[in-house]
């Protein structure tokens, strides 16, 4: 059996499962955050859809730009990185 570092496919599997768990643990943050008011609900609520907007986006142009450069095998890895950054940022923004 290959290790995570040498197997590209099960290193994906394992981020994209490590992304889930860390967008679930920050639903749970926000909510929290929300409802104990730790930040304004409403505001809070209208932030949500532009930054999914602009994460889609972004997702977006990682892809055609792997398409384009002829490695979309790339693309993949780089946004579940890009996801995973944006959780992070939402997490240290919520905690502070």
């Amino acid at each position: 059996m290959l290790s995570l570092s040498t197997n590209p496919v099960a290193k994906l599997s394992f981020d994209t499962f490590r992304l889930g768990c860390e967008a679930h643990s920050l639903m749970g943050l926000r909510l929290f955050a929300m409802a104990t008011g730790g930040v304004p609900p409403l505001p809070e609520a209208l932030r949500m859809t532009p930054e999914k907007m602009a994460a889609l986006a972004d997702a977006q142009m990682i892809i055609a730009t792997g398409i384009l450069s002829g490695r979309p095998d790339l693309a993949p890895a780089e946004v579940i990185a890009l996801y995973r950054g944006r959780v992070s940022a939402n997490e240290q923004r919520l905690i502070a």
